[in-house]
């Protein structure tokens, strides 16, 4: 019987990779399915188109972006700039 494997992982001495249908003898096979290695090909869902279908996005206002706003200072004032006297 022809058995899908779920993961990657070595069968009889060959690699199987995920995906893969294969042919098991009944022994094997349900050491196998009991480890959750494989399963039956015939219980496997047919698969359906799931690519990524386009969006459109909204169009967002360019002046509104983080990176177009200008800098603002980080409220020093200005007799703190740096140019303090000591006093005597």
């Amino acid at each position: 019987m022809n058995y899908r494997v779920l993961r990657d992982c070595i069968i009889k001495g060959a690699r199987a990779k995920s995906g893969d249908v294969i042919a098991l003898d009944d022994r094997v096979a349900k050491e196998m399915m009991a480890l959750g290695r494989v399963i039956p090909d015939a219980a496997m869902p047919k698969t359906s188109d799931r690519q990524v279908k386009e969006v459109e996005s909204r169009e967002t206002n360019s002046a509104t972006t983080a990176k177009n706003k200008p800098r603002t200072s980080r409220g020093r004032s200005k007799s703190s700039a740096g140019n303090s006297k000591a006093s005597s």
